[in-house]
């Protein structure tokens, strides 16, 4: 796999590259049919244009977005990246539909405050044009530019225009592509935003996946013990994956 680079900040992966991809999006399409609308998910992500419909607890080491998210290769593109074996954090699948009214928190441009740098997979679920509202990135380059210049505050939401006040209009670059298009983006070092789903257009489905470091602003003390998947820790695992899961 291509190496993920500390310039850009990000990497798009076409579909076919991962043998997994068709599974984690007939698994993602299966919970979006399952997921009872009336009784959301708990967690933070509670917007109603971004809506996680995947019970993480259900996930075991045979489901096909946990063999993706323990391949050899992207950990290793991940820990090369962050100079360190992180943890596998979070595993969600986000649903979102047309939402009138302007754009607001994450359909806006930010920079995730979990950590100074982490490492998310986003993998599309659905066919993603311009209407369906792309996940949306500045280069990691880019992004310092404009968090100097703005004096950006972490978790702080910037308009389009503000950002092209910094850098020109057109400097971000939306991610395009058919269901099984990658991402595999630092959303503390790259402004990013999505969910922007025009009227009239598809909702967008996209499974996501998490990697912090030990260091990230949001683990307890006892991280170890709190992170979600430490229970599938096996003993015939390989090393690696048993500390990306929590061992």
């Amino acid at each position: 796999m291509t190496r993920l680079s500390r310039n850009a900040g990000y990497l798009v992966v076409p579909p076919g590259r991962f043998d997994e991809t068709p599974g984690v999006v007939a698994d993602a399409r299966a919970a979006l049919a399952a997921f009872d609308a009336a009784v959301p998910p708990g967690g933070k992500n509670r917007k109603r244009f971004l809506v996680n419909v995947r019970d993480a607890a259900t996930l075991t080491l045979e489901s096909p977005v946990m063999r993706l998210a323990l391949r050899d290769d992207v950990l290793a593109a991940v820990s090369t990246y962050l100079g360190m074996v992180p943890f596998l954090s979070t595993i969600s699948v986000f649903h979102s539909d047309t939402v009138p009214g302007d754009p607001t928190s994450s359909q806006l441009h930010h920079c995730d405050g979990d950590d100074v740098t982490q490492v998310k997979i986003f993998v599309y679920c659905s066919d993603v044009d311009p209407p369906s509202g792309p996940l949306t990135v500045l280069d990691a380059a880019s992004s310092a530019r404009v968090r100097k210049a703005v004096g950006y505050q972490f978790r702080q939401r910037l308009t389009d225009q503000q950002v092209a006040a910094v850098l020109g209009p057109g400097a971000d670059r939306p991610i395009l592509g058919p269901s099984g298009t990658a991402a595999f983006l630092d959303t503390s070092r790259c402004f990013h935003y999505g969910s922007r789903v025009a009227p009239d257009a598809p909702a967008r489905l996209v499974t996501m996946i998490q990697y912090q470091t030990p260091y990230s602003f949001m683990l307890p003390r006892s991280e170890r013990a709190s992170l979600p998947f430490r229970r599938l820790v096996v003993s015939s695992l390989p090393r690696l994956q048993r500390l990306v899961l929590g061992e």
